[in-house]
């Protein structure tokens, strides 16, 4: 989706203090966003999380590679040395379609984990956070919101430590945990790869991206054989030559959803 088609209105609200975990909602036409944490255990070297977006009907929200023009969900921690970067963690997507060129994308409430890695053991505390998240309908806006989270220990059972469980537990597992198998293969084109699944995929749920902000157009199925299905893989912009790019490919399957890191190599 081309940038040129964005609203110049930007959303952005002042900070909204969590409750139990539970922030304040951002309201937007597109929908409602928050954010979830769970409750520390002693000694605790991460704090899990939740960007929960509830889309309207007819609104989308943007994956880890957002296509040509979308904006990948971001949070940016501050005040703070407890945290030293926050990794925020995907569910497998659905392909959307767009006049500007499909993208894989959310078009129902979703629910995205993410991990605070912590400097030092977890204690009670409030971090400000500022969340960027894209949605869009025909117009796409980017909203932002600033929050404060508050950090407290466990006593029990919440339902923020409820909703962050179940949102790491959606999330997609190893090809082997769903008995399926991936093999890629570099092409003479230059980024091209071949990728081949054995095993039943979901129609059109194949996406593949990288950890080195390389992008990847769709996956172009190629054959049939059996139980295996080969993929052409294409990047989104010309590969520069020695350039590395580590492809996560990421799936849905009738046994469940997948993803794992397939190929770390330099372009020859």
């Amino acid at each position: 989706m081309k940038s040129t088609a964005f609203s110049a209105a930007l959303l952005m609200l002042s900070g909204s203090f969590s409750l139990a975990g539970e922030s304040e909602w951002l309201e937007t036409d597109g929908g409602n966003i928050r954010l979830v944490t769970e409750p520390y255990m002693e000694g605790a070297s991460e704090i899990r999380g939740v960007i929960d977006i509830q889309l309207t009907d007819g609104w989308k929200t943007y994956w880890r590679d957002p296509g040509s023009g979308g904006i990948t969900p971001s949070i940016e921690i501050s005040n703070t040395t407890l945290v030293n970067g926050v990794d925020i963690h995907f569910p497998v997507p659905t392909w959307v379609e767009s006049k500007y060129g499909d993208y894989a994308g959310y078009i129902e409430p979703v629910q995205i984990p993410f991990t605070m890695e912590l400097s030092s053991p977890a204690h009670d505390t409030e971090i400000n956070a500022r969340l960027m998240v894209g949605i869009c309908a025909e117009i796409c806006i980017p909203a932002f919101q600033d929050f404060t989270i508050q950090i407290e220990e466990a006593t029990g059972s919440t339902r923020a430590s409820a909703i962050v469980a179940n949102a790491f537990a959606a999330l997609p597992k190893s090809p082997k945990e769903i008995g399926i198998k991936i093999t890629t293969e570099k092409l003479e084109d230059q980024g091209a790869y071949e990728l081949a699944v054995e095993g039943k995929l979901a129609p059109q749920q194949l996406f593949v991206s990288s950890d080195n902000n390389v992008q990847f157009k769709k996956p172009q199925l190629i054959s049939i054989d059996g139980g295996k299905s080969t993929y052409r893989i294409e990047p989104l912009h010309a590969v520069e030559s020695g350039q590395e790019v580590k492809l996560i490919v990421t799936g849905r399957t009738p046994q469940g959803d997948f993803e794992f890191n397939a190929y770390n190599a330099s372009q020859k």
